[in-house]
């Protein structure tokens, strides 16, 4: 049997701000397959990534205003989590 591996909260604005979460976004708006590879030696990265992909998927507006996380799309990313759209 497979031990669950340790696991911590972590912030929806600090998920959002990770490279793999803003790669996942673009890659989805720009209608690229799913990378299944992608960040196959980061567990965290591989779960943002496919977050990323998700909200790209719901979300019609940037992720980033300037630098800054798009409030909106914080918004629906919180909403989907909420609503178990996104895990």
């Amino acid at each position: 049997m497979v031990k669950q591996v340790p696991t911590k909260d972590a912030s929806i604005l600090g998920i959002m701000r990770t490279a793999a979460f803003s790669t996942g976004f673009k890659e989805a708006r720009a209608g690229k397959p799913i990378r299944y590879e992608a960040y196959e030696h980061d567990a965290n990265g591989q779960w943002n990534y496919e977050r990323g992909r998700m909200l790209g998927l719901i979300f019609t507006g940037p992720l980033k205003v300037g630098r800054a996380i798009n409030r909106g799309a914080a918004l629906h990313f919180s909403v989907a989590i909420h609503q178990k759209i996104i895990l």
